[in-house]
């Protein structure tokens, strides 16, 4: 009979600041959860790809390589076969073959609170060839396939079946390079590495990740040596990082948008008040005088000092599927507060902006700023930003009417944003999982879900940014602040690259 784990001791993080053996890095935000299935953030996900493989992987520049699958082939439009890698061994020592891709391909679409439902919504079954050979079947051609695998850790069917989602959750059992040997959530997240792991041991025998969401605490530990890797380097200690002798400084480009989402499909919601007992944000009018209404060239200046992008559309230039035509409109005060009059609003009218406060690089400050620019048009917002574990309930929960929030398309393909959250809502195929604020178009809709089966990469293009138009220019739908730059430090006596996907890959880490 195979071992099964039944639980996670909690261990003092007794480690040496000069131990080469263990590597310590702080982040700025922890994980939500050990299942690798339960939300779809980058935080979270970036802890778990230590632990989990899928068949797919990405390099630092996300491009796609063999995972656990070593080849396959598409020998009709909607059929795949991949050929697994033999002689791979979980965590717990259970051999890795075709069952256990069968088994998380199902979870991963049909579980209830799976937060990966449409990545995998093309696929409609999942069949085992033989022991290390898969057959995956799609409603159509399915352009990014091998782009959506890369989120599907793949899990032990033989020890995870029929266990509790609370017991899924606590116990991760993956064939990554390093295996979990206690979790205190908010405090640590320890690792040893796994010693049969199929591409060699990874260099560092013990990894303990350290969730410092306190910037000056993150700071302090990386200049104290107390690790050695932070991520989220704030903006406003970037000189002070670079001054030291004994740290490297990275800027990375990065994926992320944040943004604003808005509640646009009810009427009257608690947390606006307009003279009529309306909900403004319904009129397309009072989105597009939010945009104009926000001097995001200042945030960036002051909030951010200059460690980030201004963003008109939701995918940033390395991702398949962004528009270089689509261009951010000016700051103008003045036209926004035409449109707000042209809307029926001429005195403005109050909302409550959510935001998280530990989530996204000042993140408080940025909701913050937008407040300050809009009170210039006439808009009176009182800001309500709360620890991430918070907001990301709200947002679940729909128990919002106008926050911030941000999304990397990690797969580098415009699909990731523009199913989750530019497509409306529709929980049976997996659309809109993430559109809080009940934005829908049918043309946008149509086009994401028509692109989802072109094959032709130029006509998919097309396909993407017209949809993109339609949501960002047409619509407004949403409102763009910027792209986020990923910056860290490391000691030097290590060897770190930064990844385009914001992932910290241990394994990488020399």
């Amino acid at each position: 009979m195979k071992k099964i784990i039944v639980g996670l001791a909690t261990a003092a993080l007794l480690c040496t600041a000069g131990n080469a053996e263990t590597l310590k890095v702080g982040l700025a935000s922890g994980a939500l959860s050990m299942d690798p299935y339960a939300h779809n953030e980058t935080a979270t996900n970036s802890i778990l790809s230590n632990l989990f493989d899928a068949l797919i992987s990405f390099d630092k520049d996300i491009k796609t390589h063999p995972g656990l699958a070593v080849s396959w082939t598409n020998p009709e439009p909607t059929v795949w076969v991949m050929k697994l890698r033999e002689g791979v061994t979980f965590h717990n020592g259970n051999k890795f073959n075709a069952d256990d891709v069968v088994f998380s391909f199902d979870r991963i679409k049909n579980w209830d609170k799976s937060g990966f439902k449409g990545k995998v919504s093309a696929i409609v079954s999942v069949e085992k060839v033989d022991e290390y050979t898969v057959k995956f079947v799609t409603t159509k051609p399915f352009p990014v396939f091998l782009r959506k695998l890369t989120y599907v850790g793949i899990l032990d069917k033989e020890t995870l079946e029929g266990k509790t989602d609370q017991w899924i959750g606590l116990n991760p059992i993956g064939t990554g390079p390093y295996k979990l040997t206690s979790w205190s959530k908010g405090d640590h997240i320890k690792m040893d590495a796994h010693p049969n792991y199929w591409r060699g041991k990874g260099k560092f025998d013990k990894v303990i990740f350290r969730p410092l969401t306190n910037n000056a605490t993150r700071v302090a530990a990386i200049l104290s040596n107390e690790v050695d890797i932070i991520n989220r380097v704030p903006v406003v200690d970037v000189n002070r990082v670079k001054k030291n002798d004994k740290l490297n400084f990275f800027v990375q480009p990065g994926l992320r948008l944040i943004y604003l989402q808005m509640d646009q499909d009810r009427d009257g919601t608690k947390w606006i008040k307009s003279h009529d007992g309306k909900n403004p944000f319904k009129d397309i009018r009072v989105r597009r005088a939010l945009y104009y209404g926000i001097n995001e060239d200042a945030i960036i200046k002051y909030v951010m000092k200059s460690f980030a992008k201004p963003a008109a559309q939701l995918s940033p230039s390395a991702v398949f599927g962004h528009d270089e035509s689509i261009k951010r409109v000016a700051f103008d005060p003045e036209k926004a507060k035409a449109l707000l009059a042209e809307a029926g609003y001429p005195d403005g009218f109050e909302v409550q902006l959510d935001a998280p406060n530990n989530r996204y690089i000042n993140d408080s400050q940025i909701a913050q700023a937008v407040a300050s620019s809009l009170a210039k048009i006439g808009i009176k917002v009182k800001v309500n930003a709360t620890p991430k574990s918070t907001f990301f309930k709200a947002v679940r929960q729909r128990d919002l009417g106008f926050f911030l929030i941000g999304w990397a398309s990690s797969d580098g393909d415009a699909s990731s944003v523009l199913d989750g959250v530019g497509h409306s809502t529709d929980n049976d195929k997996g659309y809109g999982r993430y559109n809080k604020g009940g934005f829908g178009n049918a043309k946008a809709d149509a086009l994401i879900e028509k692109s989802a089966g072109m094959m032709d990469p130029a006509e998919r293009l097309k396909a993407l940014q017209e949809a993109q138009r339609i949501i960002m220019v047409e619509e407004q739908g949403f409102i763009p602040l910027h792209y986020q730059v990923d910056i860290y430090a490391s000691s030097k006596n290590i060897t770190f690259v930064p990844r385009t996907d914001s992932r910290i890959w241990v394994y990488d880490i020399k």
